[in-house]
């Protein structure tokens, strides 16, 4: 009869004990040896973000049409010399929106020691006013700029008649008057060809609103809505038909309903 032979208890807990204690000296090994890599990383880092080769040296800008260069970098509070690792892009662009003007903008880092500035301008749309006040305003509604006097170059711009609510308004600031609004909608869609025989826009109200003619024909054209529509209305009595369409002829002409344009004639005419 044949014995297997057993290997001694204590041997394998011995054994086991070795394994298990190479293995946490492994472990602590790797643990040391991370945190001095974190520690060594870390220190890298601060030195290397407080170094001079990140120190701000030039502000590259691009979009700019109107606005000079020099005061889009005073605004954003960037100074020369500091890093641009501590500066925060958002926080700068951010600054650059108490500008009229500025309708985005966007910073970007330019590694080592340069930042980007990218910027899109407001365009000057239409001159509202109310009483001796005049401000200029883009396709939104936002104030561009107030005017006591009319210079040349916004002398060109198609101009709105509003209501009281314009005298709040102050640049930088958006419009919420309907009537506003549905002028600035109005010029949008309006051809070049037919601003040419416009004298301005009546918004008091979105109802009310209406445009006059150089003649001083008064057309109605209401909310922006069916604006397609009613532009065909326009084209077709007071453009192709000018000759028998015109002041001379109609008190005046509403497109503010989805049936056939209402046609006021002239009493002495309409006899």
């Amino acid at each position: 009869m044949t014995h297997e032979r057993k290997e001694p208890v204590t041997i394998q807990r011995t054994n086991h004990q070795q394994q298990d204690r190479r293995r946490r000296l492994k472990q602590r090994a790797l643990v040391f040896l991370g945190l001095i890599f974190i520690g060594m990383a870390g220190w890298g880092g601060y030195v290397l973000a407080n170094s001079s080769w990140f120190d701000l040296t030039q502000i590259l800008v691009e979009g700019n049409q109107t606005i000079q260069a020099e005061d889009l970098c005073r605004l954003t509070g960037a100074r020369l010399g500091t890093n641009i690792l501590k500066m925060s892009p958002e926080a700068l662009a951010q600054n650059l929106k108490v500008h009229p003007l500025v309708k985005t903008a966007e910073i970007k880092r330019r590694f080592p020691n340069k930042l980007l500035l990218r910027i899109t301008e407001r365009t000057p749309m239409a001159l509202a006013f109310h009483g001796r006040k005049y401000l200029v305003l883009d396709e939104e509604g936002y104030c561009i700029q107030s005017l006591t006097i009319i210079s040349a170059d916004r002398s060109e711009l198609p101009k709105i008649s509003a209501g009281e609510a314009l005298q709040t308004l102050r640049p930088c600031d958006k419009t919420e008057d309907p009537g506003i609004l549905a002028a600035l909608a109005l010029i949008k869609q309006l051809d070049p060809f037919f601003m040419e025989n416009i004298r301005e826009f009546s918004a008091a109200s979105e109802w009310e609103l209406a445009l006059i003619t150089r003649d001083g024909l008064t057309v109605y054209f209401g909310p922006p809505e069916n604006l397609p529509q009613k532009l065909q209305y326009y084209e077709e009595l007071l453009v192709k038909n000018a000759a028998e369409c015109n002041a001379e002829t109609l008190e005046y002409v509403d497109l503010r309903y989805d049936t056939q344009p209402v046609i006021k004639r002239k009493e002495s005419l309409a006899k």
